[in-house]
């Protein structure tokens, strides 16, 4: 189901550009056994829309948009699903044809600058790599675009460390460089998978508005991937929920917010550090722990965590339905919040 944008926070225009439906991911454990990382996901992402893909460690959000790109780890599979991008499944692509929708059609900055730039590659050469191989350019045209990407993150004079290695850069410094090789031919669509994790506060500040600035100039639309919700207030048009594979909730960030008709969303938004709040109040953390998804019991996964549990929710399934204007909800009790 597409959603009405709330808030001017993108460029969005007219038209879809990925619709994901029913996907399914299975993550296979030694000695026997199956993780059930995402089941049965679906949402659509319109042409410069920004959306948030929010929740725990564990709820399936990375593990959805890694098998968008052919990407997942070890022996995980897509058993499930289609994801309709520019009117081309990629989930029924060969490897070849993904390889060309990678990097060309859909960038990917991941959270750890550290472990996904290689460290034998001068910064240079790692630039480089995807204009040489999407794009047709001399040996000088595809080095001046490296400098001009450099600029464009924000790296210093970039002509001096071009011929860097990684390890000469700070932190906040890679990820920049990380993020100028993801918008390096100009996609459609930017996946950026927890950008700021590994970055202290004030660099995780200027990472975000860089991000922002360079949809808007390049007229992206932006998957952000993260379990902050304070991170995607003023972000994002729109907010996915997840919380054990599934998608809980979904709504306009603002009615999010404003109107959390999940008590898993109302427990991160109560788990959320605020402004406003009064000197020496008290975070109040989600009861217990996150779903085992090697063993998901029936009914909803959240109920064993919920303090608005009733019968039906330990053996039945909530769907995700409407309970406002562009605002879903998987609660049986969603008119109670």
């Amino acid at each position: 189901m597409s959603l009405q944008v709330e808030t001017g926070a993108s460029v969005r225009e007219q038209g879809g550009l990925l619709e994901v439906s029913d996907l399914v991911v299975r993550i296979p454990l030694e000695g026997g056994g199956v993780v059930s990382a995402v089941n049965g996901v679906s949402f659509t992402v319109s042409r410069g829309e920004s959306i948030a893909v929010v929740g725990e460690s564990g709820s399936g959000k990375s593990s959805a948009a890694l098998a968008l790109l052919g990407l997942l780890p070890g022996g995980a599979r897509v058993r499930a699903g289609k994801a309709v991008f520019n009117g081309r499944d990629l989930l029924s692509m060969s490897s070849d044809a993904l390889r060309h929708v990678r990097g060309r059609q859909i960038g990917m900055v991941f959270q750890d600058p550290a472990t996904s730039l290689n460290p034998v590659l001068t910064i240079g050469q790692q630039l480089t790599e995807g204009l040489r191989a999407h794009l047709r350019m001399t040996v000088s045209e595809r080095r001046a675009k490296a400098l001009d990407l450099l600029s464009l993150v924000g790296i210093p004079d970039p002509a001096s460390r071009l011929d860097d290695f990684p390890h000469e850069f700070s932190g906040g410094q890679r990820q920049r460089i990380l993020i100028a090789m993801a918008v390096a031919c100009g996609p459609g669509l930017l996946i950026a998978d927890e950008p700021t994790t590994a970055l202290d506060a004030t660099i995780q500040a200027q990472i975000v508005e860089l991000l922002t600035d360079l949809q808007q100039r390049l007229r992206m639309a932006i998957i952000w991937i993260t379990h902050d919700l304070a991170l995607v207030a003023g972000l994002v048009d729109r907010v996915m929920v997840m919380y054990a594979g599934v998608i809980v909730e979904q709504a306009g960030v603002r009615d999010l917010f404003a109107r959390p008709r999940h008590p898993y969303t109302l427990g991160l938004l109560k788990a959320m550090p605020r402004e406003d709040a009064p000197r020496g109040e008290r975070l109040v953390p989600i009861p217990g722990a996150p779903a085992d998804l090697r063993a998901l019991a029936p009914g909803c996964a959240f109920a064993p965590r919920c303090s608005m549990v009733i019968d039906r929710c330990r053996f039945e399934s909530p769907m995700l339905r409407p309970v406002g204007e562009s605002h879903l909800s998987a609660c049986f009790r969603s008119e109670d919040l």
